[in-house]
């Protein structure tokens, strides 16, 4: 019985663990003890333990918490991911004491032993034990496996990763404005790349577009978009709306594009012919308007000859606008003026009739108030009975200064004839002249006036005050008064 304790206790404290690899019985735990105590002989090439058995052996030659790694890289993982352009780096290094021959080998198998350049490696940044695999500016060339190897401890070890690098969605050269033809099948545009591929919507005026009779996706392009029969209601903001999502990334951007749509010129109202009054020795502007896309070239023409500036006129040309302006010398400049309005598309021609009318007569004008900033005008002048008075111009300048460097309001006939903003305590001169249909009178005649100081109108503020703080006292008494008498 006493032959029999040594292997109960055995028993008692483990269990055998046998596995067979590679034609080899591998002992560990207790089957290990029992081995050595009945005497059996084993050599290191026959026995190896299990890591999983070394870890929990009564044998094991190291604790897990112990244990050396023999290659690590950082950041782990089987896939690092970048985008296009990023830098980053990957560090290989051992926690053994003897590592030697610690390299970097490319996707091509090729050896990295650069220690510069845009791939290059470096020994270790943080002071491990090993070297680091640089990455500056990547491109999507750079893809593939890139594999650490070591001699570490006399066993040769390697350890790799998979480089996949990714493309931020880019709209490249797609143009911010566009057009559409009218009447037409029109295409707009939306070059975008990225990896992964994206896909792409569409949205015109905050509304996503649904694919049907009106819109379709683009033929040789899908990520464009096909307008069919496109009219002017077709214009507006529309976006190109990209996503891409992969098991890494999910990245989503949208380019706003003005769409335009490309037609003959229309007149801003519907009037064919118009009319326009001017008197010799005045001044007359003559207006046509017309929307086009392109934008339309104006021509002026009076009997059958194109106008040209000179001396006495004037042409202001503007987006959809262009402006006559005539000095009347003589009643020959009366009559008919063709506006000619014209791009690649179409062509539309009106009449304005410039007919001989009344000069207004020159208004009477004086200051009926004034404050610390501000004069109050009352102006009037006599009406020709076919032609009113529509409104006055008022010009004012600090006495002293010339009327070429004066300042100008234009105030419609019976609206309120306030001139403000002016400085305290400062003399203006002023002069006004009144407009009908067929232009402006002359000025009236110079007259003055100095705005009040700041105190003046405190003080009148004040003694307001005075007098409303009196009344609230006197009124309670004089009614007492009346109801007792």
């Amino acid at each position: 019985m006493r032959n029999l304790q040594g292997p109960l206790l055995l028993l008692l404290l483990g269990i055998i663990s046998v596995s067979v690899t590679e034609g080899r019985i591998r002992w560990g735990g207790l089957g290990a003890a029992l081995a050595l105590r009945s005497g059996l002989r084993y050599s290191s090439a026959s026995y190896r333990m299990s890591p999983r058995a070394e870890a929990y052996s009564f044998f094991s030659r190291t604790r897990g918490s112990d244990r050396k790694e023999n290659l690590v890289i950082k950041p782990q993982g089987k896939i690092q991911t970048v985008f296009k352009g990023e830098s980053f780096f990957v560090s290989c290094s051992s926690d053994a004491d003897n590592v030697q021959r610690v390299m970097w080998t490319g996707p091509e198998g090729q050896q990295i032993t650069d220690y510069r350049g845009r791939i290059h490696v470096e020994d270790g940044r943080s002071g491990h034990k090993g070297v680091d695999l640089i990455f500056t500016n990547i491109s999507r060339k750079d893809r593939g496996k890139y594999t650490c190897s070591a001699n570490v401890d006399g066993v040769e070890e390697e350890r790799s990763f998979n480089l996949t690098v990714l493309k931020h969605l880019d709209f490249m050269d797609t143009p911010t404005t566009q057009y559409l033809e009218e009447d037409h099948d029109s295409v707009l545009r939306c070059d975008v790349d990225g990896d992964p591929a994206p896909r792409v919507s569409w949205n015109i005026n905050n509304r996503k577009v649904t694919y049907g009779t009106k819109y379709e996706k683009g033929t040789e392009h899908p990520n464009d978009l096909v307008v069919r029969n496109a009219t002017l209601q077709d214009a507006g903001l529309y976006k190109c709306v990209a996503l891409q999502l992969s098991n890494f990334i999910s990245e989503v951007k949208e380019l706003a594009i003005e769409v335009k749509v490309h037609h003959k010129p229309q007149w801003r109202d519907n009037d064919n012919m118009a009319q326009a009054y001017g008197y010799v020795t005045g001044d007359v502007n003559l207006t046509c308007e017309a929307v086009a896309e392109p934008h339309a070239n104006f021509t002026w023409i009076k009997d059958n000859q194109i106008i040209e500036p000179n001396d006495t006129v004037q042409i202001i040309n503007e987006d959809h606008k262009s402006v006559l302006r005539l000095k009347v010398t003589d009643v020959d400049m009366f009559g008919d003026y063709v506006c000619k309005a014209e791009n690649k598309l179409g062509t539309l021609e009106r009449v304005i009739i410039l007919e001989e009318g009344k000069k207004p007569a020159v208004p009477e004008a004086k200051v009926t108030e004034a404050e610390v900033n501000a004069i109050t005008l009352e102006l009037d002048a006599h009406n020709h009975p076919d032609m009113p008075i529509l409104a006055f111009r008022v010009q004012y300048k600090t006495a002293g200064d010339s009327w070429s460097n004066a300042q100008s309001m234009e105030f419609k006939r019976g609206d309120p004839y306030v001139i403000n903003s002016l400085t305290g305590d400062t003399l203006y001169v002023l002069r006004a002249s009144a407009k009908n249909a067929a232009g402006y009178s002359d000025f009236s005649s110079d007259f003055m006036k100095r705005t009040k100081k700041i105190h003046e109108s405190q003080s009148q503020i004040s003694a307001g005050n005075s007098l409303s703080a009196a009344a609230h006292v006197l009124i309670p008494f004089f009614l007492l008064l009346a109801s007792l008498l």
